[in-house]
């Protein structure tokens, strides 16, 4: 891909990785409730690339970012976060009802996105580093 076709697709799921959804059940929405530190935390870089198309930012805030020097440092820091979340989304017990499996498909889904949206970005910032 190129930059321009891989920042259309980052922008179409940019969404899906991070709004508040409609969760049915409360241990499910008390569990999205608990990531929200994660989710701004990543919602600040990944925001950048949606709106700015980079993250150069991270790089030089050196106050919020102080140990992200480098793409693969970045790399390094969100893939870390991204597991963490994964890790609670998966830590409950196994869903007993069809509502606790929707909940789970749903933040699977959005683990999942930030992954894909992680791949984007390391591909365009990567791109226009070279």
């Amino acid at each position: 891909m190129n930059i321009s076709a891989d920042l259309e697709a980052y922008r179409k799921l940019f969404w899906d990785a991070f709004h508040r959804p409609q969760l049915k059940v409360a241990k499910y929405a008390e569990l999205w409730q608990s990531l929200d530190l994660i989710n701004d935390v990543l919602a600040g870089p990944f925001f950048s690339m949606y709106e700015n198309g980079h993250i150069h930012y991270v790089f030089e805030d050196k106050e919020r970012f102080p140990n992200i020097n480098s793409l693969e440092d970045f790399k390094t820091w969100a893939t870390y976060l991204i597991n963490v979340y994964h890790d609670e989304v998966e830590s409950l017990d196994k869903p007993a009802t069809k509502d606790e499996e929707y909940d789970l498909h749903v933040l699977r889904f959005q683990t999942e996105t930030k992954n894909k949206l992680l791949t984007l970005a390391l591909n365009i910032q990567g791109e226009k580093e070279a």
